[in-house]
C-alpha cells in the first residue's frame, strides 16, 4: 500500500509549521518512534502515547509517541525505536513486530528529522516507566482513533492562528504527533475500506 505521505501529515499542521516546511532543512538531529499496538483485556485494539516529563526543553510535557534520538550505537532508525521504547516503557524488542515505517517528518521547533514505524506487540506488555522522561501513558482505542474529528485551538499558535488537534483520552495532541496521526489514521481507514 502507498503512504499518504506530506501532504496528509499536513491536514493536521499548524500554520506556521506549513510556513517553516518550506524553508531548507540543513543538518538535522535524528530521531526514531514508534506507534505500538497492542490488544487490549477485551480483544481491543489500542496503541501507546506518551506525556514527556517537565525538562528545559520544547516538548516538555507535550503528547507524543515513545521514541528519542538516534544514537551512533543505534544500527538504523528502527534499531532506535526499539532501544527508545525499552528505555522509556521497559516494552522489549522481542515483544514487538515492525509492520513497516511511515512517512518521516521534520521538526522545525526541536530541528528533528523523526523516523516513524508502525508495530505490534503479540503478547501482553508490561510497563516499565521511565519517570524522568515519561510523566503519563496515555492508552488510545483504536476505535476511539478511527472515528476521532479533528478540532481546532487558538491556545497553542501566539499568532493567533487556529491549530488543529485531536482530542484523544481527554488529552490535546498536536504538532507533530498529530500530523504523524493524521497519516496513521488514512492508513488504516485505507487499510479497513
Amino acid at each position: 500500500m502507498s503512504l499518504p505521505g506530506l501532504s496528509e501529515q499536513l491536514t493536521m499542521a499548524p500554520t506556521i509549521r506549513k510556513q517553516l516546511l518550506e524553508k531548507s532543512i540543513i543538518n538535522p538531529n535524528k530521531a526514531a518512534v514508534i506507534c505500538l499496538f497492542y490488544e487490549g483485556i477485551h480483544g481491543e485494539t489500542y496503541f501507546y502515547l506518551i506525556r514527556r516529563s517537565s525538562y528545559p526543553g520544547v516538548h516538555s510535557n507535550q503528547v507524543g509517541f515513545p521514541g528519542g534520538q538516534i544514537d551512533p550505537t543505534d544500527q538504523t532508525p528502527w534499531h532506535a525505536a526499539k532501544r527508545e521504547l525499552w528505555e522509556e516503557l521497559g516494552i522489549s524488542s522481542q515483544q514487538i513486530t515492525q509492520i513497516r515505517e511511515i512517512t518521516s517528518l521534520y521538526i522545525p521547533p526541536s530541528h528533528f528529522w523523526v523516523h516513524c514505524f508502525l508495530a505490534y506487540s503479540k503478547s501482553q506488555t508490561k510497563l516499565n516507566i521511565d519517570l524522568n522522561e515519561v510523566k503519563e501513558v496515555i492508552s488510545v482505542s483504536l476505535a476511539e482513533f478511527i472515528n476521532i474529528k479533528k478540532t481546532f485551538t487558538d491556545q497553542l499558535e501566539s499568532n493567533g492562528n487556529k491549530t488543529p488537534i485531536y482530542i484523544l483520552s481527554d488529552n490535546n495532541v498536536w504538532g507533530a504527533t498529530a500530523m504523524i496521526l493524521a497519516e496513521i489514521k488514512s492508513i488504516i481507514i485505507k487499510a479497513l475500506n
